[in-house]
Order: C-alpha cells, then sequence, then structure tokens
C-alpha cells in the first residue's frame, strides 16, 4: 500500500480541520477522511487556500492580461511553426501539436471585468469576442470556434503571493501558492516545488511542519525571480502599442535569422 496511490475524481474539499497528528478533511461528496499531510495543489483558484486562509482576493492579484486557448483543427495551421498575429494590446496565435490538430491561444490586455467569474464559460465566450472584435488575419474565425467550443480554457493572467505556504500539517503547491501566470513556467516549477517537498518529508519524517518551512525556504529561490519578471515578460508578449508590436516582432526575425545561421554554420 506504501507504493500506490489513491485517486478520487469528481470530488473537493468542503471543510479542513488539523490537530497535531494530522489534518481531517470533509468532501463534497466522499466520506470525511483524516490524513498525515495535506497538501493543495489545486491552482490559482485553489479550494485548499480558500478554507484555510481565507478569499482569493487577499492573495491574487489580476495583472491586467488575459488567455483563452481551445483546440482547433490543423488546416488552421499546417506548417510546423508557431503563427502569431500581434495587434496593440492583443495576441493571436496558432501553435502545432502532434497528431491532426492544434492549438489557439488568445492573450490580450484589459481591466478587471466586474463580477467576473473563473467557472461561467458564457461570460468567457462573451469576454473573449469583444475583446477581439475586429480583429484581422483569421481573428474572426478564432473567435467564431470560441463560441462554439466544448472545450475552452481561459482565466486572467494573475498572480499568487502568500507570507507563508503553510500552516502545521497543511501546505501549499505550485498555482495555488506562487503562481506567476503564463509568463513564469508554472508546470515546471510546479514539478520542480513537489521534488523539494518530497526531499524535505524524507529529510524531516517525524517533523512534518518542519519539511513544509524547509521546502518553502528552498523553492521561494526559483518562483521569487519568476514572479519579478513579469512586467518584461508581459510586454514582450502582449505589447500595448503598434509601436511595441513592431519593435517585438522585429526583435524575433533577428534572433530567428541569427539561430538559422548559426545552425548552418554548425
Amino acid at each position: 500500500m506504501a507504493d500506490s496511490v489513491e485517486i478520487i475524481y469528481g470530488d473537493s474539499n468542503a471543510t479542513l480541520g488539523q490537530d497535531g497528528g494530522g489534518g481531517d478533511v470533509t468532501f463534497e461528496w466522499g466520506t470525511p477522511r483524516r490524513f498525515d499531510l495535506v497538501i493543495g495543489t489545486d491552482g490559482q483558484h485553489s479550494t485548499v487556500r480558500r478554507l484555510v486562509w481565507g478569499p482569493e482576493t487577499g492573495f491574487v492579484t489580476h495583472r491586467g492580461i488575459y488567455v483563452a486557448t481551445l483546440p482547433v483543427e490543423r488546416e488552421l495551421n499546417p506548417t510546423t511553426d508557431v503563427l502569431l498575429h500581434g495587434m496593440p494590446g492583443r495576441l493571436a496565435s496558432v501553435h502545432p501539436v502532434r497528431g491532426d490538430g492544434g492549438i489557439a491561444a488568445l492573450i490580450w490586455r484589459g481591466k478587471p471585468v466586474p463580477g467576473y467569474d473563473h467557472r461561467d464559460t458564457a461570460q468567457h465566450k462573451n469576454i473573449v469576442e469583444q475583446a477581439y472584435a475586429g480583429g484581422g488575419w483569421i481573428v474572426p474565425e478564432l473567435v467564431e470556434r470560441v463560441r462554439d467550443a466544448e472545450d475552452l480554457y481561459f482565466d486572467t493572467v494573475s498572480q499568487v503571493r502568500l507570507d507563508t505556504w503553510s500552516g502545521g500539517r497543511i501546505g501549499l503547491l505550485g498555482d495555488a501558492t506562487s503562481s506567476v501566470s503564463l509568463f513564469g513556467e508554472g508546470s515546471s516549477l510546479a514539478m520542480a516545488g513537489a521534488h523539494t517537498l518530497a526531499r524535505t518529508l524524507a529529510e524531516h519524517h517525524d517533523h512534518p511542519e518542519q519539511a513544509l518551512q524547509a521546502y518553502e525556504r528552498a523553492h521561494r529561490k526559483l518562483t521569487a525571480p519568476k514572479q519579478n519578471a513579469f512586467a518584461t515578460a508581459a510586454t514582450l508578449m502582449v505589447p500595448a502599442t503598434r509601436l511595441g508590436v513592431a519593435l517585438r516582432d522585429n526583435g524575433a526575425r533577428l534572433v530567428t535569422g541569427w539561430q538559422r545561421l548559426t545552425a548552418r554554420a554548425s
């Protein structure tokens, strides 16, 4: 049993409590359980964080950018290149993937939307349609696919910052605790954080509270620079002006040209 993992689908935490010996979890549907350690890895809108640390308004900061992605037909980009179309404050792209399809991404600058609900797909589709009205290239086709999409990812580009990542036997990992959202290697940092947490738990196996604190001290060294670099990354990806778009595109052409020359020379 020590080498196995139990996976429960279609359920979520309802309440969390703890004492010196472990954490008590009730679920929306399942039977209450007790665990030695509770780790919230449930993303930017973490339920674990909300139950223990409070509403996300105290920890999640919208950084003025939105992103929407959806699968599209291979015909929209039959090449092996990532196709980008930049407009002031807006970016549309189609990425090739293995197989027959591709991924479209729409990334744009925008103020916080009153009443925004990260689970309201109909609201998300309306936001995309308004943001990309009048767009060129294949943008109208992409917006049409957003309207009909059954598999649309949509969210604000936000950052998560907490003074502490753990309390007693409950801790947080990945975007739930240090999201750098879109521009900061979130998946890679989450995996690195999981590795660090596993190591510190092994080193402090009799003292999980100490393990969580050691994990935080070590992993903050990786996440802090990424969070601080957000403004530069956002400016490069979604310039706010026509001049910024031109500078970004010309810079990309120079880098691509240099890489091709280097490849031929080698």
